[in-house]
């Protein structure tokens, strides 16, 4: 027997001594194959394993600019800004004219606040590149929120003329307009961005709430209506048709309508006290009206207006006791205020307590309560204001002048 291999024997030791090798050391990965691998991981959502792979990247290759800048994508997914702010600078100084590092860099000092810094980066990248949109946009969204209106305006109308189908720019543009009050240039452009993708939930809420600045009720309520439908979860959207219904004293529907926004924010105290101000005002229900002044109470407890309208629903009630406490929380969040010492002299006088509600009277004049047009209209001091006592004291505070603009002050108001 022959010691030598024949051709195919040797070809076939050849081709399993190669598997072997495959098997036990498998293929050599490349930067660029670590780089490809992160991207397909960073675009399933896998941050932390796209950040191991560009990591493996930059480590087999340190002036892999497109792994440095992949990798700073990554850490914004994660919202470490501050690292991806790193990775981009990286990236950057590896590549001075990489034009998405810039951009992507000035979206993550957005997101730290640093808004100048932001600025700066989105013109270099329009710098690198004037055709580069991204930029045009994320710069006209930061002068937006920096208050340069007109800049913003700018950059959308450079974004249009690019890309005349841009969406986000007549959007844009749109907002500006409105903090501009030029609510008809506004609803032209939403309208345009919502003929471009019909189902823009930002354009068709801000035209709404540009309609209803114009008083275009019916208009807004379309609107309003058609978010309901695409995204029934738009508490925005219910509170600013509680405040329509409310201005046009549709009371059913505002209730609804706050209602459904309560259900939504149950922690934001506008919508408990714009539902109690409908009961109050409008309805005349002041069991109600008083449940959601609580409410709105409980949250933000030093507002006036809400402890005002909260002690006046329980005097409605006849609840003395518990309105004058109201009233006094009042005084104690505005000790110099007059009016909180003029509320609890009214809801004394209500309750018939005239000599505490005279005590209380004093000391909102001594606190240069001045409106005796309030004070002759209030039904609330009918039990006091035929008083010689009141008389006295009224006259010592205000002279003859000023008295007889008020002749009905010191008769029985009455409701």
């Amino acid at each position: 027997m022959s010691n030598h291999l024949s051709r195919q024997e040797f070809y076939n030791w050849m081709l399993f001594s190669f598997f072997v090798l495959i098997l036990n050391f498998g293929w050599a990965q490349s930067s660029t194959d670590f780089n490809n691998q992160g991207l397909n991981k960073y675009s399933s959502k896998d941050y932390k394993g796209a950040i191991v792979d560009f990591s493996k990247a930059i480590a087999l290759n340190v002036k892999n600019e497109k792994a440095f800048h992949n990798r700073g994508l990554a850490k914004y997914g994660l919202k470490d800004y501050e690292g991806a702010i790193l990775d981009h600078s990286s990236a950057i100084a590896l590549n001075a004219t990489y034009t998405n590092a810039y951009n992507d860099r000035g979206l993550a000092k957005s997101k730290l606040k640093n808004f100048d810094g932001a600025l700066l980066d989105y013109s270099k990248a329009i710098e690198t590149d004037a055709g580069y949109i991204p930029a045009y946009i994320n710069r006209g969204n930061t002068r937006y929120v920096l208050k340069d209106y007109n800049g913003a305006i700018a950059d959308y109308n450079k974004s249009i003329e690019l890309k005349p189908g841009n969406v986000e720019a007549f959007a844009g543009r749109g907002n500006a307009k409105i903090v501009l009050k030029d609510y008809k240039g506004a609803i032209a452009d939403y309208t345009r961005a919502l003929e471009i993708t019909p189902s823009f939930l930002p354009a068709l809420v801000n035209r709404g709430n540009a309609r209803f600045m114009l008083k275009d009720d019916e208009g807004a309520i379309q609107d309003f209506t058609r978010v309901i439908v695409l995204q029934p979860t738009n508490s925005n959207v219910y509170f600013n048709l509680g405040a329509i219904y409310s201005s046009r004293k549709k009371s059913a529907e505002a209730v609804k309508a706050y209602g459904r926004y309560i259900a939504l924010e149950p922690g934001e105290w506008i919508g408990y006290k714009n539902l109690a101000d409908i009961y109050y005002t409008q309805l005349s229900k002041f069991d109600s009206s008083t449940f959601y002044y609580e409410r709105a109470w409980k949250i933000r407890k030093n507002d006036k207006e809400i402890m005002e309208r909260y002690g006046y629903s329980l005097l409605k009630m006849n609840k003395v006791d518990e309105a004058v406490q109201m009233f006094k929380n009042q005084v104690a969040y505005l000790p110099d205020d007059p009016w909180g010492y003029y509320h609890i002299a009214a809801a004394f006088s209500f309750g018939k307590k005239p000599t505490e509600s005279l005590n209380y009277f004093k000391l909102a004049l001594d606190k240069k309560l001045t409106d005796l047009g309030f004070i002759q209209n209030d039904e609330h001091l009918d039990n006091i204001r035929l008083l010689e006592d009141f008389r006295v004291l009224v006259k010592k505070y205000f002279t003859k002048d000023q008295l007889v603009k008020y002749p009905a002050l010191f008769t029985f108001v009455g409701r």
